[in-house]
């Protein structure tokens, strides 16, 4: 079962604006992401230089 920050087998990327395969949070300032959640596709971090969340604080 995936977590809010662990990258997900498919969803909505917020820089594509449409459905991926694969997709994961993105890390942003709470006036950047506008008080919601946003998700982008491997494609959009590389290129946007996006920072995706980080599963480290859920270790087991």
């Amino acid at each position: 079962m995936a977590t809010a920050d662990a990258p997900t087998t498919s969803g909505y990327c917020s820089w594509h604006n449409q459905d991926e395969a694969e997709v994961w949070r993105i890390r942003l300032s709470e006036a950047g992401s506008g008080g919601k959640v946003h998700y982008a596709c491997i494609h959009c971090i590389r290129i946007w230089k996006l920072t995706p969340y980080e599963d480290e604080d859920q270790g087991q």
